[in-house]
């Protein structure tokens, strides 16, 4: 698969740009020059992004200082900015999706997925740990509290995370990027069950950001949206039915 991976549909006035991309901070790295380009050439009226919404009082003063702080959604901001075009969260609420989650999963399999995925291996991979991962840790679980998750007081520690990991991993838990954060990636297939359970969280994310694009497209003719690469694969023959939609 080639990063980034770039799909890119039109039906009469409609064109639609979706940019699978890594979340790599590196402002030198080809996916933000590729993404710059098809910007310019779209010209797009509205852009989506993945990750949550970014404040509108939020500016970055450059394309480098935009990568460096949040990847390829700051950079859409960027652009977004620079355009004078709204940036619009394409992601899930937390909590409609944790909601959602609950109701295919128990809570301590979700919670150990969500940790792993959204705290630890984010962590590990940055490579540039500034804050100790605990006080991290502390501050994610709470934003997964805020949101809805129902965790009690003594299931919001760290010491509890690592009792449910070695629990339902048979091991201890390292912090490192170690082959067991495989069991993790939502890409494997086989009987691995926290790859389901991401592939789950996947669909539930992957069906808001559907619906969200098909208002869209009744309203703009071009739209352009970064999403994670593996986002990209997942929706791209529902995107072809979008944009070939007969609307009015």
């Amino acid at each position: 698969m080639q990063i980034p991976y770039i799909i890119d549909l039109a039906n009469r006035s409609k064109r639609l740009v979706f940019v699978g991309c890594t979340h790599v901070r590196d402002s030198t790295d080809q996916q933000f020059t590729t993404l710059q380009r098809l910007f310019s050439e779209l010209n797009p009226q509205v852009g989506f992004n993945e990750g949550g919404q970014l404040k509108q009082s939020q500016h970055y003063p450059s394309l480098h200082k935009a990568a460096f702080q949040t990847a390829e959604t700051g950079v859409m901001k960027y652009l977004c900015d620079q355009a004078g075009i709204a940036l619009v969260n394409g992601d899930t609420p937390d909590s409609l999706e944790f909601s959602l989650a609950l109701s295919y999963y128990p809570k301590q399999e979700l919670y150990l997925y969500y940790v792993m995925e959204r705290i630890v291996i984010p962590y590990l991979s940055l490579g540039n740990q500034q804050p100790a991962f605990e006080p991290y840790f502390d501050e994610v679980v709470g934003s997964f509290v805020r949101e809805g998750f129902p965790l009690a007081t003594s299931e919001k520690s760290l010491r509890y995370f690592k009792v449910l990991y070695q629990q339902y991993m048979n091991r201890p838990f390292e912090l490192a990027l170690t082959q067991a954060v495989e069991q993790f990636d939502y890409t494997n297939g086989g009987s691995c069950h926290f790859c389901e359970i991401g592939r789950r969280s996947k669909m539930i994310r992957d069906s808001v950001l559907l619906t969200k694009l098909d208002r869209t497209l009744d309203r703009y003719d071009r739209v352009i949206v970064t999403f994670g690469c593996g986002h990209a694969l997942a929706v791209e023959p529902a995107l072809r039915e979008l944009v070939n939609k007969k609307r009015r």
